[in-house]
């Protein structure tokens, strides 16, 4: 089109426009074939009033969208090809600078208020009830473009865009070969892109020759060389950079910079036009954000610059998913948020959908070739999602992000079987994906293994084709520490309890029952079980398993764990304990807050819960781990899922202060020899400082536990000398402990630790310090004057995760294919340890194991931790995490310990290496609180701190109050 004919065809549209909606259609179509790459509803001049009605919907994988379904500008149908369905984007909304907009908007998503909100046009707070509708009216009175969305929570795709077309040139761009600033017109267009940067993913959208195309994640977008194409780039929720390469552009029309990268905060928008490879020709270029742990998670696509028309290509597509019956070949995504919530912390879009098939809420099952997208929405702190299991050999496999942050991530799954991940930070939470091929047949001698009375939960009879039910396993899983396992092992059925466990509320152990018993899919799951080495090759040789195929998870976890039998029994210990003893329930649910957990008190002259304190004015978020002063009058309390230290009064519970002290704050300890409280910043790169008060506000430093460039730590819990000079944190990011020195102000080492260390301790001479390692299964010594690796005790001993341990196979059917049973080597297996707490006189080492749900307890008396070696090993519950000393009555020492998913706390007696007792955590009758238990009462236990602290460094400063409730050797506990 000549410039003649443009001004033309421009004059002719703006002049139906002013007469109104008598065009006949053959005019219309006259009109749009001469302008075919301009967007019809944007012409129209004046100031009319565009009527739109939309809906929010639920997509097939459990995301919500918006969808168009009519948009009239004052009578005229003259408007864009809006998509028949709802889509992510929503459909870009066109108007021109001054119009008037009023949106309709029906409620199609079933229990959840939704509602309209375009920041800088309309700032509405209202929402819309399921089944209701309600009008949203504003004017477009300033150009640009502009997004709209459901307030405060759109991340699961309740956005989409709106552009006000200004009355003349719509911005600027940079001309090849002369590279002269250039104004453009709307018609000079010949196409535009928006693209949303969500989590770690773009979702993208296409305007062209007034057609709306969704082109939904990542995708590659095409242009045709010199073509003049405008991109509209918005950001929602988290902080983002877009860079496009090859390219250049004009910053904004009042300004003249040429970028190649914009900063875009939470809300941002940037619209930019670009001449399609000016100055380096065809190719395909990558757009990514330019934030590097976004770009590693999968945030970016390509534009696909040819010499002559082509189509762009969409991305995955929220409607190609299992169990949806339009389902088409192209890949799929489902997608998690990463919440807050206690149990579903990583929950499926569809969660409420697939829990009666799946019973949790953090498993999802999709195709080959699908794409699994994890998105950061209710949640106040950073994460990281990393693969803790997958099957052997997979693609794009393992996926780790080097570093915990606000966003998300993209992955494709390729390979059928069971991939788990889970987040370095917050390691307890996961989220599983089965990908499941239904073509999978099992065949073996005739494809048939017959029914066994002696196992009828066990086995049953091969499945020719699943039918997409027969759930795929794989046949082995490799795991983040290295191991490869069969998928039919001790070791998988072991982590598959624990999944169900720790996601599935429902699952927690709670003792108001008298029994324990756990659910778990009732589906049928296609597993490997090893024969052992008798091809050669050991687990690296497929002819050493045997396909097997399991009637049913939850019977065969029943079966394998005896859980039928599992009785609750509450007991008291027969000797008092010393003043009181806190515990963090971290998973309470309280009436007056949208977050989780209580800070509980337990009296140990009664073993009553005496104290809840939620802290409902502060919102108090997952509180974690606590400490006190010196003179033992407040409590300083962690919030993991948040940025914050809260400090409360503890004889009271009065709220005191909250400050913010950086991202995940996991512990809190004081340097016993000047109170100055430490906080480690689990989600960045070191500990904060505070000065030495009862009153927190302000801190002081962060202390890097890292030296400059190299990579972030994340550290956990740490410990501090009696001296209060020496330091240890866990490293989680970085597999090491870094020892620093209060003294010189510097690190003095990082001796080398297993994987995801997680807490430590010292002895109390200050000799040796020690280190749980998560993944690695064991506890690294470490010399405390140099910083030399003295060993790892390996909690796992001559465990044999490869085979299925004790299982009754009198009628041969397992020992018939030469499947090796095996058994434990060793009673004193642990697995995934957490706290592990050295007691005050130096004897003991209490560890609480969260896989194996025990307690290992180690003589470290020996002045060789050489010759430390395991003394006790005690029953504990699912998720045992949380352990610490306090005084017990008339001298000696209880270990109290607690566990994230029951609402118990273990008492030890570390005379006799016993339990003492079990206390339920769930308030009394005489419970004080400042707000009320609605649910998940007493669970979620980790963080302990008994009172009065009778650790070494610490007990020499307490009040005599204190002293005099304490035998001579507990006061003095390395005296002889």
């Amino acid at each position: 089109m000549n410039k003649l004919q443009t001004v033309m065809a421009f004059a002719l549209v703006t002049s139906i426009a002013l007469v109104g909606a008598s065009i006949a259609p053959s005019v219309e179509t006259s009109i749009q074939s001469v302008m075919p790459n301009l967007m019809f509803a944007s012409a129209f001049t004046g100031t009319p009033t565009h009527t739109i009605e939309m809906t929010a919907e639920t997509l097939p994988n459990g995301q919500e969208a918006y969808k168009l379904v009519s948009h009239e500008i004052q009578g005229d149908e003259d408007v864009p090809d809006y998509s028949e369905i709802a889509t992510i984007p929503g459909p870009t909304l066109i108007v021109n600078e001054g119009d008037t907009v009023e949106v309709i908007l029906t409620n199609n998503i079933s229990g959840k208020s939704v509602g309209f909100n375009a920041p800088g046009l309309s700032n509405s707070n209202a929402k819309v009830a399921t089944g209701d509708s309600k009008t949203y009216k504003f004017t477009a009175s300033d150009a640009g473009t502009f997004h709209y969305q459901n307030k405060n929570n759109a991340s699961l795709g309740l956005f989409g865009a709106i552009i006000v077309n200004p009355t003349g040139s719509i911005g600027k761009y940079v001309q090849e070969g002369s590279g002269a600033i250039t104004s453009a017109d709307l018609e000079d267009l010949n196409r535009e892109y928006v693209l949303f940067m969500v989590g770690s993913t773009f979702w993208g959208q296409e305007l062209n020759s007034g057609e709306q195309i969704p082109l939904w994640t990542n995708p590659t977008l095409a242009s045709t060389i010199n073509e003049l194409v405008r991109f509209h780039i918005i950001a929602i929720g988290d902080d983002h950079t877009f860079h496009m390469h090859a390219h250049r552009w004009v910053e904004s029309s009042t300004n003249d910079n040429i970028i190649d990268t914009k900063l875009l905060n939470d809300g941002s928008r940037h619209s930019f036009i670009v001449e399609s490879g000016a100055d380096v020709g065809e190719g395909i270029w990558q757009y990514h954000c330019h934030v590097f742990p976004h770009m590693q998670s999968g945030m970016h696509g390509h534009v696909h610059v040819v010499n002559g028309p082509h189509e762009s290509y969409p991305g995955a597509n929220p409607y190609n998913v299992i169990f949806n019956p339009d389902i088409e070949e192209e890949p799929g995504i489902v997608t998690f948020e990463i919440t807050d919530e206690p149990g579903s912390w990583f929950k499926s879009a569809r969660a409420d959908a697939l829990a009666p098939l799946t019973v949790t809420k953090s498993l999802e099952v999709i195709r080959p070739g699908d794409y699994v997208n994890f998105v950061m929405s209710q949640t106040d702190t950073v994460h990281s999602v990393t693969s803790l299991m997958w099957p052997t050999g997979a693609d794009h496999m393992p996926f780790d992000q080097t570093q915990s942050y606000k966003g998300g991530g993209i992955v494709e799954l390729t390979d059928p079987g069971l991939y788990v991940f889970t987040c370095k930070v917050h390691p307890y939470m996961f989220a599983g994906v089965i990908v499941d091929d239904p073509t999978t047949q099992i065949e073996l001698d005739g494809g048939v293994i017959v029914d066994n009375p002696l196992l009828p939960p066990l086995l049953g009879n091969i499945v020719d084709s699943d039918g997409g039910l027969l759930l795929d396993f794989g046949e082995t899983f490799s795991l983040v520490n290295g191991y490869q396992i069969p998928t039919g092992s001790d070791l998988a059925l072991r982590l598959a309890k624990t999944f169900f466990v720790a996601t599935a509320t429902e699952n927690w152990r709670d003792y108001t029952n008298p029994t324990w018993n756990p659910s778990y899919p009732d589906l049928p799951v296609k597993a490997s079980v090893y024969l052992g080495d008798l091809a050669g090759g050991g687990l690296n040789n497929s002819d050493n398993f045997a396909p097997v195929a399991v009637k049913s998870l939850d019977a065969l976890q029943e079966f394998y764990f005896d859980e039928a039998s599992v009785t609750n029994t509450l007991f008291d210990p027969s000797v008092d304990g010393v003043g009181e003893v806190w515990v963090n329930a971290q998973f309470e649910k309280t009436q007056l807050k949208t977050k989780p957990g209580t800070a509980t008190a337990v009296d140990p002259t009664t073993w009553l819960v005496t104290k809840k304190v939620a802290l409902p004015g502060y919102n108090m978020n997952n509180p974690h781990n606590m400490w006190t002063d010196k003179d033992q009058t407040v409590i300083y309390q962690t919030e993991w899922f948040s940025n914050k230290l809260t400090t409360f009064d503890r004889i009271t519970g009065a709220p005191i202060s909250q400050i913010k002290v950086g991202e995940s704050p996991a512990h809190v300890l004081t340097r016993p020899n000047n109170d100055d409280i430490i906080v480690s910043l689990n989600g960045e790169e070191g500990v904060a400082e505070v000065l030495a008060t009862t009153s927190p506000s302000e801190v002081n430093r962060i202390i890097a536990t890292q030296g400059f460039g190299q990579d972030p730590t994340k550290p956990h819990a740490h410990w501090i000398s009696s001296d209060g000079q020496t330091m240890i944190t866990p490293n989680a990011f970085t597999h090491d402990a870094t020892l620093y020195g209060f003294d010189t102000d510097m690190i003095n080492s990082k001796p080398p630790t297993g994987i995801i260390p997680i807490a430590t301790a010292m002895t109390p001479d200050d000799e040796f310090g020690t280190v749980a390692n998560l993944l690695s299964s064991s506890i690294s010594v470490v010399d405390l004057d140099d910083g030399t690796h003295i060993r790892d005790i390996n909690l796992l001993g001559d465990y044999n995760p490869a085979v299925l341990v004790g299982i009754n196979d009198s009628g041969g059917l397992l020992s018939g294919l030469g499947v090796d049973l095996g058994v434990l080597a060793t009673t004193d297996v642990a697995a995934l340890p957490i706290q592990t707490p050295i007691s005050p006189d130096g004897n003991y080492m209490v560890t609480a194991n969260t896989l194996t749900s025990n307690i290992i307890i180690t003589d470290v008396s020996d002045p060789d931790p050489n010759n430390w070696s395991i003394a006790a090993n005690l029953p504990c519950d699912p998720g045992c995490h949380g352990a610490q000393f306090g005084a017990k009555s008339g001298g000696g020492y209880y270990a109290y310990v607690s566990s994230k998913f029951a609402n118990d706390l273990i008492v030890i007696d570390m005379d006799s290496l016993t339990i003492a007792g079990r206390i339920l955590l769930n308030p009394d009758v005489g419970t004080v609180s400042d707000d009320t238990i609605v649910s998940l009462h007493g669970m979620g236990g980790q963080g302990v701190m008994p009172i009065p602290n009778v650790y070494n460094g610490w007990v020499q400063n307490l009040p005599n109050s204190w002293k005099a409730q304490l035998t001579d050797s507990q006061k003095n506990p390395l005296s002889p």
